[in-house]
């Protein structure tokens, strides 16, 4: 499925993407600019500014689109488990590398400063033993000076060519005018030094000291130099030894330490004098010269360059100031010096295969972890999509669809449970179509007997009729009927099928039918439900009955006259006493062998007069065995005890009185079965 489609979002009306047209627009007008012409320095500076708030608005730009979008992007689920693993997987390793790479470089570049101050130490010992040296053979006597240096002077070259600059001399101290001896070109330096300054008069010692080169007369170049200096007797004259760093001192430097000398930069204050920032160009161009891997010094440098910090001294002022030397160490070179120098050349060899092999574990390693996480996000995220494509499906109706995974997991688990709930829900489906069915059925049934039961009680000259009817669920079994067999009788039906639902209310039809034909054609009620009966038994099923009581009012032989087919009593009710009659009877319809014969022996047709204010009724069971809370019945004696106590109201009035005692003597209890009654009141005889 596709991700959710993305608000809108216009990112120029914003202020970082405004920033970002205009600095971009800024850059490029001044690198144009520097195609054609010389760029002044104000412009340059612009286009660092410029340039720093580009690089600000991308990042303020990419974030906002990042907060804008990030639903879109991380809909899916593989998108956050890859974002997951980047920062659960590869950050974690990216600041080890990160961390590892500066301890690294801090080391490489510590290591690489030692080693070569141990070398400049070095040359700075030599130096000062040699000037030391000519100071004791000089002794007092200042006429063999030159000779004696020019001995010194020929025995270094012919021991070390590679310190060709080495420069002696012999120079009074405070208050002399020059040197008195000197040997070696002095190339470096304009001048020998006039004189000793008052620090370093007294004894032995060696600087290193940064001085203005002879370039040209007006250069303000500085290089730095080894001077050393020894009093001689007395105190009035020393030895001067010079020493410049230039590229065959660093050359020495870097076969003793492996630690080469790429640049010197003096950028300290002095007394009275600021130094420019600037390199030394007699070294760096030397050196640029002699460097045989300057096509390796331009491509990867984190453990190859690196800067150390020294402290040097003016010469005549004695004031310390600092110098930043540019270090060329590579990694490789410098291990193998310090395996040479402790004579471990095998065990530097094997610590490079360690390394080597940890690194290419390390690689196999996190490919092997990425391997099986992409794996593991991919068998997730194949069970989310078919998770969500069953989703899908169901909601579409599909409930046949089921979820394909096979994992013995939770995901696993999950389909199967979702695959059950598909299922369920398409039984529950069915058991709903299946119960709107049978509702179907109840409404109809409902419709049905509605139907059979009248309307209304048929006004009849000289009686009181009211009917009651209360089911105790959607559908029942009872039905009361009248029947106006002349002008003066009147026919009254009370009967209960037995069953519930459409069946009942079919059989209440049909009885409806029956007795609709017969009711016109047999006034004797005995004869009427023999011939019912008769008929029902070939057309009820073996589980299903009906009770019935039939009674025939006739006004113009004052009679009531009545057969019971299994069903409750008949209570006729007087201004003396209240009667209950049971005459006999069975069920109709019962499929019994000889029950047809059996049923017209046994029931019984009752006829009694009636007078004035006679109060006659018929009911089912359920007005008589309503239940109450305690599981008590209302009882025929009940309903007559009612009757008798409220027969001087028309039959409205004691149908309500009726069903308002009953109603209170169950009180809360669940309805047991339909009450159904009918009340006739003999009103008179005209």
């Amino acid at each position: 499925m596709p991700a959710p489609p993305p608000a809108p979002f216009h990112p120029f009306p914003i202020l970082p993407a405004r920033l970002l047209i205009l600095s971009g627009v800024s850059v490029v007008l001044v690198w144009l600019l520097g195609q054609v012409t010389t760029v002044p320095p104000l412009a340059e500076s612009f286009r660092k500014v410029a340039s720093l708030a580009f690089s600000v608005s991308v990042v303020c730009l990419a974030v906002v689109v990042l907060m804008q979008y990030r639903r879109q992007f991380l809909w899916r689920v593989s998108r956050k488990l890859l974002l997951s693993y980047v920062f659960l997987g590869f950050v974690p390793v990216a600041l080890v590398i990160v961390f590892a790479s500066a301890t690294a470089v801090i080391v490489h570049g510590n290591t690489a400063s030692y080693l070569f101050n141990d070398g400049l130490q070095d040359l700075k010992q030599e130096a000062l033993q040699m000037a030391t040296t000519a100071a004791t053979d000089i002794g007092s006597d200042l006429v063999k000076s030159e000779v004696v240096l020019l001995g010194q002077y020929k025995s270094h070259l012919a021991n070390d060519s590679l310190l060709r600059a080495l420069s002696l001399a012999v120079v009074p101290v405070a208050g002399g005018t020059g040197p008195v001896a000197t040997a070696g070109d002095w190339k470096h330096l304009a001048v020998p030094p006039a004189n000793v300054p008052v620090w370093a008069r007294t004894e032995p010692s060696v600087k290193l000291l940064a001085m203005v080169s002879n370039v040209a007369a007006a250069s303000q170049d500085r290089l730095l130099l080894v001077r050393a200096t020894a009093p001689l007797p007395g105190r009035r004259h020393a030895v001067v030894l010079d020493l410049p760093l230039d590229s065959d001192a660093a050359a020495l430097v870097d076969e003793i330490t492996g630690v080469r000398l790429r640049g010197i930069e003096i950028n300290q204050q002095t007394t009275g004098q600021e130094v420019t920032a600037q390199p030394l160009t007699g070294l760096t161009s030397a050196m640029a010269d002699g460097d045989d891997n300057g096509a390796a010094a331009t491509g990867f440098t984190l453990l190859r360059r690196t800067v150390m910090f020294l402290d040097f001294t003016e010469w005549d002022s004695g004031i310390n100031g600092r110098v930043s030397l540019s270090l060329d160490a590579p990694i490789g070179r410098l291990m193998k010096r310090l395996s040479e120098a402790q004579g471990m050349q095998l065990q530097g060899q094997l610590l490079y295969l360690v390394l080597a092999a940890l690194g290419v574990l390390l690689l196999i390693v996190q490919g092997v972890a990425l391997f099986f996480g992409v794996g593991l996000g991919r068998q997730i995220t194949s069970a989310v999509d078919e998770l969500f494509v069953g989703s899908e499906r169901v909601q579409q109706g599909d409930f046949a669809h089921r979820i394909r995974i096979d994992s013995k997991d939770q995901l696993g688990d999950l389909a199967e449970s979702f695959n059950r709930m598909s299922g369920s829900i398409k039984h529950l489906l069915h058991v709903q179509r299946e119960k709107q069915r049978l509702d179907d059925e109840i409404r109809i049934a409902f419709d049905i007997q509605q139907s059979l039961l009248p309307e209304t009680p048929p006004p009849f000259r000289g009686l009181s009729i009211a009917g009651l009817y209360v089911p105790a669920r959607e559908v029942g079994g009872d039905y009361y009927d009248f029947f106006e067999l002349g002008p003066r009788q009147l026919g009254v039906l009370v009967a209960d099928v037995s069953g519930k639902g459409t069946s009942a209310a079919l059989y209440m039809a049909e009885l409806k039918g029956l007795m609709l034909a017969l009711s016109h054609l047999e006034r004797s009620p005995k004869a009427l439900l023999a011939r019912v009966n008769r008929l029902l038994t070939d057309h009820l099923d073996n589980r299903s009955f009906i009770t019935m009581t039939y009674a025939v009012i006739d006004l113009e032989a004052r009679t009531l006259t009545h057969a019971r087919a299994g069903h409750t009593p008949l209570i006729v009710a007087s201004q003396e006493d209240v009667e209950v009659i049971v005459p006999d009877g069975m069920v109709l319809g019962l499929q019994l062998p000889g029950a047809a014969d059996r049923f017209e022996l046994i029931l019984e047709e009752h006829t009694r007069p009636i007078i004035a204010g006679d109060v006659i009724v018929l009911y089912t069971d359920g007005i008589t065995e309503a239940i109450d809370v305690t599981g008590d019945l209302f009882t025929d004696a009940a309903l007559s005890r009612v009757v008798s106590a409220h027969h001087t109201l028309d039959a409205g009035g004691i149908r309500d009185r009726v069903l308002r005692e009953v109603s209170a003597f169950v009180g809360d209890a669940e309805p047991y079965d339909d009450m159904t009654m009918v009340v006739v009141k003999v009103e008179g005889f005209e």
